[in-house]
């Protein structure tokens, strides 16, 4: 086959460089054209401007290869869409912050900064261990108070599991919390000191006393006081019913009121503002949790506890 000429080479040559102008140019007004209608429907505001600046310079050079272009024109897309949606509120249930807190102590790779400790006695019971216990005395969340409690179950050494540390019969003794908000069913219950039945004595600290199921706090008896919350409604209603009633009625003749309805209508409005501010207190009256006697419970070990030998009566 004969060689083309180089004249017509070249007008072929600028023809399909003129096509693939074209083409561009009209990549690049419907990539603006969908940015600015993503712009539009984002609920702020969009500054399109700076995209359209780009978009016009890609097109002064128009001898760009044909991949490069066209990353043009997708990049100008995608940069309309990340304007549009970062307006927006697209991480309502806060996952970002809950992924931060649970890898926040694994950001930095390596070595683990802390080593294994061993135990310092074979007669330890370790953090993460259970003491089974029963309720002796009764608890009411209306006053602070102390509270004692009996080991129900023999408790032994965490590394072999045969070595007796905490007899069953122990006495535990605690206190508990009284502040109760609205709508709160558990008391929060921590213990205090440990008892052994040869007399001797152990402070824990305040470690907190969880249900037989392992969650934080009792649960037994929620008293919500509805017949007294209700009934002062009902109360307060009534009150202002018969103020209403009392009050003299209004005349359309133009009248001056006698003493006694002066006097009747004093009355109605004081008695119905101190009867209004002293039910109205009823209402906000907290809940009473009670745990009976003979409840039972665990004591969640949160330090280690390294006992001098086994115990021995």
């Amino acid at each position: 086959s004969q060689l083309e000429p180089e004249a017509e080479w070249k007008a072929r040559l600028k023809r399909e460089q003129d096509e693939q102008v074209i083409r561009e140019t009209q990549r690049q007004r419907m990539a603006s054209l969908q940015a600015r209608a993503t712009a539009l429907d984002s609920p702020l505001k969009v500054d399109v401007s700076e995209i359209q600046k780009n978009a016009s310079e890609s097109r002064t050079d128009t001898r760009q290869p044909l991949n490069a272009a066209t990353n043009s024109a997708s990049d100008l897309y995608a940069a309309a869409m990340k304007s549009g949606l970062l307006g927006q509120n697209v991480d309502q249930n806060g996952q970002t912050s809950k992924e931060d807190f649970f890898n926040q102590d694994i950001k930095d790779l390596g070595y683990l900064p802390n080593q294994v400790v061993p135990q310092l006695s074979p007669y330890e019971l370790k953090r993460g261990s259970v003491i089974p216990a029963t309720m002796i005395t009764g608890l009411n969340s209306d006053l602070p108070g102390r509270i004692s409690a009996q080991v129900s179950q023999n408790v032994y050494d965490s590394a072999t599991g045969y070595r007796l540390l905490i007899p069953q019969g122990a006495k535990l003794f605690g206190r508990y919390d009284s502040k109760v908000s609205f709508g709160q069913e558990r008391v929060l219950v921590v213990w205090t000191d440990l008892i052994f039945p040869n007399g001797s004595t152990l402070q824990i600290g305040g470690m907190s006393g969880t249900d037989a199921e392992g969650y934080g706090g009792f649960k037994d008896k929620v008293d919500r006081h509805l017949w007294r919350t209700f009934g002062s409604a009902a109360l307060v209603a009534i009150i202002g019913t018969g103020i209403d009633m009392s009050m003299p009625e209004s005349s359309t003749l133009a009248r001056q009121d006698t003493a006694s309805d002066a006097a009747r209508r004093n009355f109605a409005e004081s008695f119905g503002r101190v009867a209004e501010q002293t039910i109205s207190k009823t209402l906000n009256v907290q809940p009473t949790i009670r745990i009976r006697p003979g409840y039972k419970f665990n004591i969640l070990v949160d330090q280690d506890i390294v006992f001098p030998q086994p115990y021995r009566n």
